[in-house]
């Protein structure tokens, strides 16, 4: 904003004070095209005036009140060039009528003047108009918003390619940028397509949505998704979220992405609080039902977290969060017969080689000797998919923790933060490191991801 800022004035050569009396100024000013910014009056509010029996393309604008646009904050005044500012109550009749026990409220770049009897002028009445795209491109953002929440691999493809058409019809189509976003911010979660690339892009989708319609709540939570999962960057991620929640208090799945972040952060009042309000807000979620069910589990609250899950795998028998979700919780209950069903049935509906490769094994080991070779026989076959590529380091380093051997799970969590693997993220909560809790490796590790330490240490 401030490199455009300096080289529009620049090329223009317009003085902070200036009053501009065409669209072609107004478009100089911006450096845009006549057409940019005529759009901009109608789906951004930008702030130009006419003069009432004027022609309707004769039209002026205020430097002061346009800064004012751009920067998200709304000025009252309209500067005459060399003389004070003259307030709207007091404006000469020739700029329109005053705003009747009006108010301005600003919406990040966009002015919206409404006013509580309604008597403004059609010149004066800058309403901030949402962007309407073409209706195929509204059908197919429509595509795209359901097939991401299937969370499959499949349905986010879909969703990838049903946003990607609508935006090459409406580049302007903000939301159509969001769900982008989210889409990619989804598709290493549930597919084997690589996370750095895909959260990279889900960032540039988010800010290109935020940058058409900075009142977008949607495309600042896709950010605060991706500041969090793709660049670790927690206290970012926050203020994003916090943005998101302030335009649009209701937005369940807002709601539910900060309660999952913010879990991680081993801290469970908020998370559980605002997981409840997004369940309440969107009661027929899956996703939200499975998420709100593992919060309540790292909240202590186990019984709860089974309840939940065990209901929605009657009614859901593929859906793949809820049966990872209970082989968590029985491998910490070590309900261990109970957690090679549900691990075995992830590996089934994912199709992946090295997970039925696992599951085989451990299945093989339990029979013949219990938990101990259930897990010794885990952690060797995991050892031979990870010198394949096919499983990263963190989760030889919860098998190791479960097993009670501390030192291998040092070893290989030592790995997956030093190539920043997607899963060190739940390290401050995944029960299987309480083991670690009091070493101060652990507690390194822990900083140098960012995560708080246990105890404050």
């Amino acid at each position: 904003m401030t490199a455009r800022g300096n080289t529009r004035a620049g090329e223009a050569g317009i003085s902070a004070s200036r009053r501009l009396n065409s669209w072609k100024e107004i478009a100089a000013y911006f450096g845009k095209d006549e057409r940019t910014v005529k759009r901009w009056e109608v789906s951004r509010g930008l702030p130009v005036r006419r003069i009432p029996g004027g022609a309707k393309t004769s039209v002026f604008a205020y430097v002061e009140e346009l800064d004012g646009w751009l920067t998200g904050k709304a000025t009252t005044t309209a500067p005459k060039v060399g003389n004070p500012a003259v307030p709207i109550s007091r404006r000469p009749t020739w700029m329109g009528p005053a705003i009747t026990a009006g108010v301005v409220i600003v919406f990040g770049s966009g002015l919206a003047y409404l006013s509580a009897q309604a008597q403004t002028h059609p010149s004066v009445q800058h309403v901030a108009a949402r962007h309407e795209p073409p209706q195929a491109a509204q059908a197919l953002y429509l595509l795209g918003s359901y097939q991401w929440n299937t969370r499959t691999g499949d349905g986010i493809s879909r969703a990838i390619d049903a946003f990607t058409q609508a935006i090459a019809m409406d580049d302007d189509y903000a939301e159509a940028h969001a769900g982008l976003a989210i889409a990619y911010n989804l598709i290493s979660q549930y597919t084997d397509a690589p996370s750095a690339p895909a959260y990279a892009r889900a960032k540039t989708e988010g800010e290109r949505a935020v940058a058409l319609d900075p009142r977008l709540a949607i495309g600042y939570a896709a950010l605060g998704f991706a500041a969090f999962y793709g660049d670790h960057a927690f206290t970012r991620s926050a203020e994003l979220f916090e943005r998101a929640v302030a335009l649009d208090p209701n937005a369940a799945q807002t709601l539910h992405w900060y309660a999952l972040t913010a879990m991680h952060m081993g801290s469970f009042q908020r998370p559980v609080e605002m997981i409840d309000r997004a369940q309440r807000l969107d009661p027929q979620s899956r996703s939200i039902l499975a998420n709100k069910a593992l919060i309540l589990f790292h909240a202590g609250r186990t019984p709860e977290a089974l309840g939940l899950l065990q209901d929605l795998e009657a009614h859901e028998p593929g859906f793949l969060p809820a049966k990872e979700y209970l082989a968590t919780i029985y491998l910490d209950q070590q309900r261990y017969a109970d957690f090679l069903d549900e691990y075995q049935a992830t590996a089934e509906i994912t199709g992946e080689a090295a997970r039925q490769a696992i599951a085989t094994a451990a299945r093989r080991g339990f029979a013949l000797s219990g938990s101990v070779g259930m897990f010794r026989a885990m952690l060797e076959e995991q050892r031979r998919q990870y010198a394949l590529g096919r499983e990263p380091a963190y989760k030889l380093a919860v098998t190791a923790a479960s097993m009670g051997d501390g030192p291998t799970a040092l070893d290989y969590l030592t790995i997956a933060v030093e190539r920043q693997e997607a899963d060190v993220l739940g390290m401050r909560i995944e029960p299987a490191f309480r083991l670690l809790y009091q070493d101060d490796s652990f507690a390194e590790l822990l900083k140098k991801v960012g995560l708080p330490v246990p105890g404050g240490a």
